[in-house]
């Protein structure tokens, strides 16, 4: 079961003092092969994410305690040219969408870029989007997750993971050669986890 709870937040461009929910638990059935996770519930995705009705900024609760001083006047334009009305909604694909492209202008890293897109391409499927919502999002979780490792942001221990992702999210591209190539890294690795052998093995047939 999903459960949250009322949170106050103080939004760290406009000031706006509003209150949101926070997402105090939930439960995953099982996870499809991109780690799309399956909810026992209501799907709690948009509540991570935290949206100031007065301005359109959207974060993580963190975000809305930590946003360096010296991003701001940067995130301010990027919201400037989104269009944005005094209280409007946003559902889960838009808020992961947006808190991306946020997220490039507060000086995050290229992998939670890479993470926020990929949650996108989760919320929409979730939603029924359009397909080529979904498929430009992933595009991008793509691109961000290729620069994260180029510039070598992933602990060791984590690159079987990265690799057999980045496989997966090219493979629903239709882009076999690249996938086949990331999936084919994980036999440089020592002690990878039998059942993201598994994963690999079954989407390798499908390249």
């Amino acid at each position: 079961m999903t459960m949250m709870v009322p949170k106050s937040l103080k939004c760290p461009l406009c000031v706006r003092e509003f209150e949101s929910q926070m997402v105090t638990s939930f439960s995953v059935g099982e996870k499809e092969s991109d780690f799309c996770p399956r909810y026992l519930g209501a799907n709690p995705l948009p509540a991570f994410l935290h949206v100031c009705p007065g301005c359109g900024f959207v974060g993580f609760e963190a975000d809305y305690r930590n946003l360096d001083p010296a991003k701001a006047e940067s995130v301010k334009r990027v919201l400037a040219g989104l269009q944005w009305q005094e209280g409007q909604r946003l559902g889960g694909p838009e808020r992961y969408r947006r808190a991306a492209l946020i997220a490039m202008y507060s000086g995050k890293k290229s992998a939670q870029i890479a993470d926020l897109y990929l949650q996108a391409t989760w919320c929409s499927r979730m939603d029924g989007e359009p397909e080529e919502e979904e498929k430009s999002a992933r595009k991008k979780a793509v691109k961000y997750f290729e620069l994260a490792l180029a510039a070598q942001e992933f602990d060791t221990a984590d690159l079987p993971v990265v690799h057999y992702l980045l496989g997966e999210l090219y493979r629903r591209l239709g882009e076999s050669k690249r996938a086949r190539e990331h999936f084919e890294r994980l036999d440089e690795f020592q002690g990878v986890e039998p059942w993201l052998i598994d994963w690999r093995d079954k989407q390798l047939k499908q390249c």
